[in-house]
């Protein structure tokens, strides 16, 4: 079982060596596939002139949230986990780039057992299967569909989030 934390740990090496540690026997083949499930490849190809051996800087400080993030899934993706846990993989991003972070990694990890946990409810409509958590436990479960018609901690979790979405949208239409 493989673990894609929200602050999973970069090492102050290239990107290709970040990626390595996942199975350093990998080809430079494996390395682009993860690299182009997890959205990285262009970025990579098109905006580093050094390439995979880029340095990354201490705890990756020369890369964005965003692409920490989808470095971390890379080298999850690379290690090929039959079981992958996302702990909160798209915390401290702006609600767009966790909303695509989100899709991402979820067809990234399709025909895999891959538990999510999250608190952002956008996108959750890609899942077989929704657990609802309150202090440790199950008050909830089912798909999308059915959590979303039935009245419950899903339901108004899910409404909060649409109202405030819109209110975003609209202050952002008043600048």
């Amino acid at each position: 079982m493989g673990i894609c934390a929200q602050d999973a740990h970069i090492f102050d090496s290239s990107l290709r060596e970040n990626l390595r540690l996942a199975r350093p026997d990998c080809t430079e083949e494996d390395l682009w596939r993860a690299l182009t499930a997890a959205r990285l490849a262009d970025w990579i190809r098109d905006d580093l002139p050094e390439g995979l051996d880029t340095m990354v800087g201490e705890h990756g400080t020369r890369l964005s949230g965003g692409q920490r993030q989808r470095l971390a899934l890379a080298r999850a993706l690379l290690a090929d986990f039959p079981v992958l846990l996302l702990d909160e993989p798209a915390e401290h991003l702006d609600l767009a780039t966790a909303d695509a972070l989100t899709a991402d990694l979820l067809a990234a990890t399709e025909g895999r057992t891959t538990l999510l946990i999250t608190h952002r409810l956008t996108g959750l409509d890609a899942v077989d299967e929704i657990l609802v958590l309150d202090h440790g436990r199950i008050v909830q479960r089912g798909t999308w569909s059915e959590l979303t018609a039935a009245d419950g901690p899903f339901r108004r979790s899910w409404e909060r989030e649409r109202e405030t979405e819109a209110l975003r949208q609209d202050d952002s239409l008043l600048v």
